[in-house]
C-alpha cells in the first residue's frame, strides 16, 4: 500500500498475511504472459504456411492475425474488473486453461473460419490471464518489494515478444506451423499446476463501483498509464519500421530479420529489472524520464540507416532504445501499481495493459501516416535525380503504397524491363523508403522526449508505506 492508495479510502494494514509462494507466483505469471506474447508475434512467421495449408487469402491472414489482437484489447479492462470480483488466481487459471484449449483448436483447424474463431478465443483468454497475472504479483509481494518482480515480469514478456519470430521460424521449419500452437498446451498445463500450488487467491472490490474512476483521479496512476502508452508507441513503431526495412528493403528472411532485432528487444530483459529496482528505491520519476531520453537517442541514431547498413549500424541505437524502454515501462507500471489499493489491482492491471495496446496501435498508425506522406515527396525527388523518363517516373510515383512498405512497385522486374532500369527503380524506391523512415523515427523520438518531460511530474521518491493501525485500547471498568 502506498500513500496514493490512502487517498482512496481509509488506511488499511499493508502487512496483511500474504500466503502462497511469491517467486513461484512470478514464474506462473511469466509463463502465462510468454504464451500471449509469443502467439502475438509468431503468427507473422506462420502466416505463409497457414495460407498454403488452408488456402487463405491475404485478407484472411490479416483477419486471423487481427482477430486475436482485437479480442485481447477489448477484453483487458473487463477482465481486470472480473479478476477483482471473482478472484485473481481463478481468473488467471481460467484464462490459461482456455488459452491452451484454444491453441489446440487453432492447431487442429482446417479452415479459415475455425482459425479465426479459435484466435478470437485465444485473444479473450489472453485478456483474462494478463491483468490477473499482474494483480497476482501485486498481491504476492509487498509494495516496497514489487519493483524487481515487475522488472522480471516485464523483461520476460519483452523477451517472449522479441524471440517469437525466431522461435516460431525454427519450429515451423522443423515441425510445421501447427507445432507453434501445440507448444502452448503443455505450457498451459504446467502454468495451471504452478498457479494451484503457489498462488494465493485474492479478491478486490466486491462491488466494482467507481473503481476505474477512482484510479484515474490519481495523477500517478493516470500519468503512469499515459507513459506506458508512450513507451509502447515507441517500441511498436520501432519494430514495425525495422521489420519493413529488414524484410522488404534489405530482403532478409523473417528469421534473419528477427535475429537482427534481438538487440532492441532482448536488452529489455536487463533494463526492465533495473528500472523496477530504481523505481522501488528512488521513485518512478527519474527511471521513466531517463528511459524515454534513451529511447529518443536510439531513435535519432536509427535515422542514419540506409539501404546498405550493417548490423553494427543498428546495434548501438537499438540497444539504447531497448534499454530505455525497459527502464521506462516498468517504472511507469510501478507508478500505476504502487499507487493502487489492493482491492483495485485487477482493474489497474487491465488499465496498464490497455495503455500498452493503445499506445502500440497508435504508434503503428502514426508512423504509417508519416511514411505515406514522406514517401510521396521523396519519390518525386529521387525519380528526378535518377533521370528516369517521365512515363517511368509517373508509374513509380503511382506505386507509393508499395514503396511505403519498402518494396519496389510491380512491373519493374529485371525480366520485364531489363536489369539497368530495374536496378534504377529499385534504388529510387529504397532511397525513398529510408528517407521517409528517418523522418518517422524523428517523429517518434520527439514524442518520446515529450513523454520524458511529462515524466518529471511523476513522484520523485517512492511513497512511504503506511504504518499499521494500532488496535483500539481495551476499555477498563
Amino acid at each position: 500500500m502506498t500513500a496514493s492508495s490512502m487517498r482512496g479510502g481509509a488506511l488499511r494494514p499493508t502487512t496483511a498475511k500474504r500466503a502462497g509462494r511469491p517467486w513461484l507466483t512470478l514464474v506462473g505469471g511469466v509463463l502465462g504472459g510468454a504464451m500471449v506474447g509469443l502467439d502475438g508475434t509468431a503468427i507473422t512467421i506462420a502466416a505463409p504456411f497457414i495460407s498454403s495449408s488452408v488456402n487463405a487469402t491475404l485478407g484472411d491472414l490479416e483477419l486471423i492475425a487481427n482477430a486475436y489482437l482485437v479480442a485481447l484489447a477489448i477484453g483487458l479492462l473487463p477482465a481486470g474488473k472480473l479478476a477483482d470480483r471473482i478472484g485473481r488466481r481463478r481468473t488467471f487459471v481460467i484464462g490459461v486453461a482456455v488459452f491452451g484449449l484454444a491453441s489446440l483448436g487453432v492447431a487442429l483447424s482446417s479452415g479459415v473460419f475455425a482459425l479465426v474463431a479459435f484466435r478470437v478465443l485465444q485473444g479473450f483468454a489472453g485478456a483474462l490471464l494478463q491483468p490477473a497475472a499482474l494483480a497476482m504479483l501485486r498481491n504476492a509481494f509487498p509494495a516496497d518489494k514489487l519493483g524487481l518482480p515487475l522488472g522480471i515480469w516485464g523483461g520476460a514478456n519483452a523477451l517472449a515478444i522479441g524471440l517469437g519470430p525466431v522461435i516460431a521460424g525454427l519450429i515451423v521449419q522443423g515441425f510445421g506451423w501447427q507445432a507453434v500452437f501445440l507448444l502452448n498446451v503443455p505450457v498451459a498445463v504446467l502454468t495451471v499446476a504452478i498457479a494451484f500450488f503457489a498462488v494465493a487467491e485474492s479478491k478486490g472490490d466486491a462491488t466494482g463501483h467507481g473503481g476505474l474512476r477512482k484510479l484515474l483521479r490519481d495523477r500517478s496512476v493516470t500519468l503512469g498509464a499515459t507513459l506506458v502508452g508512450v513507451s509502447s508507441f515507441g517500441v511498436f513503431a520501432l519494430l514495425f519500421l525495422l521489420t519493413l526495412y529488414l524484410q522488404n528493403t534489405r530482403g532478409m528472411s523473417p528469421v534473419a530479420a528477427g535475429a537482427w532485432m534481438l538487440a532492441p528487444t532482448c536488452v529489455v530483459v536487463v533494463s526492465a529489472p533495473i528500472g523496477g529496482i530504481l523505481a522501488q528505491r528512488f521513485g518512478p520519476r527519474w527511471p521513466v524520464t531517463a528511459g524515454l531520453v534513451l529511447v529518443a537517442a536510439g531513435l535519432v541514431g536509427l535515422t542514419t540507416l540506409d539501404r546498405g547498413s550493417e548490423f553494427s549500424d543498428l546495434l548501438v541505437p537499438g540497444l539504447l532504445a531497448g534499454f530505455g524502454t525497459g527502464l521506462c515501462v516498468i517504472a511507469a507500471t510501478e507508478a500505476i501499481m504502487g499507487g493502487t489499493p489492493d482491492e483495485l489491482s485487477g482493474i489497474a492491471s487491465g488499465l496498464q495493459q490497455v495503455a500498452s495496446q493503445v499506445g502500440g496501435v497508435l504508434g503503428i498508425v502514426t508512423v504509417g501516416g508519416v511514411m505515406s506522406w514522406r514517401v510521396s515527396d521523396a519519390l518525386g525527388r529521387h525519380t528526378a535525380e535518377a533521370g528516369l523518363p517521365d512515363p517511368v517516373a509517373a508509374t513509380v510515383r503511382a506505386g507509393t503504397d508499395a514503396v511505403t512498405q519498402g518494396k519496389v512497385p510491380d512491373g519493374f522486374e529485371p525480366g520485364t524491363v531489363g536489369a539497368r532500369l530495374a536496378n534504377a527503380v529499385s534504388a529510387v524506391a529504397k532511397l525513398s523508403f529510408v528517407d521517409a523512415m528517418g523522418v518517422a523515427f524523428l517523429v517518434v523520438a520527439a514524442l518520446s522526449l515529450l513523454g520524458a518531460i511529462a515524466g518529471v511530474l511523476l513522484p520523485k521518491t517512492p511513497a512511504p508505506e503506511p504504518v499499521e493501525e494500532a488496535p483500539e485500547p481495551a476499555l477498563t471498568p
